[in-house]
Order: C-alpha cells, then structure tokens, then sequence
C-alpha cells in the first residue's frame, strides 16, 4: 500500500467524482481510477460502488475513510513537524556555560534566541570546561561556552565568540587599586584566589604563564562569585575576565592589567553535527557578544 493511493482515495471519497477528484490531485482520470483498484485489490474488500451517475462509498469504505484521513494527518503533522527542528523553529537545545559566560554573552544570546524562535526549548547548566567538553562529545549537551585553550579539541568544533581582555580583580584598600593600570609582575607577588585546573587546564595554564609560572595560589575556588566574594574578604587578587566585573561587591575593584592575555570564550558543539538549533544559538551568541 502506497500514500499517494491513500491520498488518491480520500479525494474520491471526499469528491465522489473521479473526474473532480483528478482534477483536484492534478493527475487524469484512468492512473486513478487504476490506483484506486490496485487499492482495493490489496485490501480485499470494495471502497467505492461505481455507477455511471455516481460514486459511494461502501460501509468499508466510510470506516476506511476516517482512519485513511487521520493517518494522512498524523504524517502531515509529523513532517511539519520535523521540517520545523530542521529549520531550527522547534525542539529542545542543551546550553552549557563556564560561570563567567552568564556576565558576558549568554542573556543576551538567550534573549535573541527566544525572540527568534519562541517555539524552542531551552535547557541552560552552568558546568566546568571540562565537563562541558565530555557532555558535548558523549550527546548530553548541544552546545558548550568555554575559556580556552582547549588542550584536546578532538571531535569537536570550536568557534570563537568573545574576546575580553583580563583584569585584576583586587581588594578596594590594595595599594595596587590606586593604579590606574597594574602591571603582571605585579600581580605575580601576591596571593592568588584561582579556579581548580581541573576545571579549565587550558586557560588556567595560560593564567599561570602570564605570571611567571609559579605565583603564591593561596585559595582557590571553583564558583567566580566565591572568587570575587574571597578577593572582597582580603584573601588574595584574582585575575578574571573583564565582564566579571559587574560582579559589582563591596570591597572588591578592578584594574586593567598591562601584559595580561585576553580572555577569550569560545563555543564548542559536536564536529560534524549540522544542527540548526545548535548553528543558531552560536550566531546568536557571536551577536550578543558583538553587541556589548
């Protein structure tokens, strides 16, 4: 049994006229009134009673009419449907993000990205780079918001979205807040408040680098609010990306930093996947960061 003879017979029994029928499915009359006997020969039983002035339907044939008419409906929906999540209308997109990523880009690519399409569902988690990295490469996320470098980028796309540069995120009594500008070595005397390595060893590689390698880490922290909320208690300076600071506590100020790598935030989504969703929200992201 095919569709179209399923769509061939609703529009005869919905006519009852072959010729209108015909005309109505764009095709002439004799492939038809052929497809609808095939029909009726695979079903073994008659749909239609045929006579020169008209065209019924048989009690089978009504019965089969409905059920004929809901199945064509269900496999309409389903196409439209799945044509929707292709052209990334519809569907549900994993959204992971580093912590910092919620001050920068993701409100305003979540905001984007609802106006344009209201009909998808959005799953937001704030995790580790690390973690972000397995999640995306084993199908538990759509797309991931990291620092980088990524030491392994391995089945993975990686696109850059922001780059910032990085600040020093110091008690408001340091001397070192009455500079207008801090210099790196500087920074590389005192007590440092950082995130774990396992978290990003990339960008905590990169951090560590650009202080010579062996600074004084005396805290650290994995949440960049429980970072902040140390260096405001005195505990130690921070180097952070520069949207952190609207991360506006008491106590806490930040410096530009002379010599210090940018922050970059990067997207990462499975190498290969064409997801439109996924495509979407990185565009949407690129713009967001564009836009601040």
């Amino acid at each position: 049994m095919e569709l179209r003879q399923l769509r061939y017979f609703v529009a005869v029994a919905e006519e009852l006229h072959f010729r209108r029928a015909a005309e109505r499915l764009h095709i002439s009359q004799p492939p038809l009134s052929q497809q609808i006997r095939a029909l009726e020969a695979e079903l073994g039983f008659t749909l239609l009673v045929r006579t020169r002035r008209r065209v019924e339907l048989t009690p089978a044939g009504a019965a089969f009419l409905r059920d004929a008419r809901m199945l064509l409906g269900e496999l309409d929906g389903a196409v439209a449907t799945a044509r929707r999540i292709d052209a990334g209308q519809t569907g549900r997109l994993r959204i992971n993000f580093v912590g910092s990523a919620l001050l920068s880009i993701v409100p305003g690519a979540v905001e984007r990205f609802r106006r344009a399409r209201p009909g998808v569902e959005l799953e937001l988690r704030e995790r580790a780079t690390v973690d972000q990295m397995r999640a995306v490469r084993a199908g538990a996320a759509d797309v991931g918001l990291v620092r980088p470098p990524i030491d392994d980028a391995g089945g993975l796309r990686v696109q850059t979205v922001l780059r910032e540069r990085t600040v020093a995120a110091l008690p408001a009594r340091h001397p070192l807040a009455a500079l207008r500008r801090v210099p790196l070595r500087r920074l590389a005397a005192e007590p440092l408040v950082l995130f774990p390595r396992e978290q990003a060893p990339g960008f905590h590689d990169l951090l560590i680098g650009a202080l010579g390698g062996a600074p004084q880490v005396i805290q650290y922290a994995p949440e960049m609010l429980t970072i902040i909320g140390l260096v405001a208690a005195g505990t130690g300076v921070s180097l952070v990306p520069a949207s952190v600071n609207r991360l506006a506590l008491d106590g806490v100020t930040y410096r530009p930093v002379a010599g210090a790598p940018l922050s970059e935030l990067v997207a990462i989504t499975r190498a290969g996947d064409h997801a439109a969703l996924a495509a979407a929200f990185v565009s949407e992201a690129s713009a967001s960061a564009a836009a601040s």
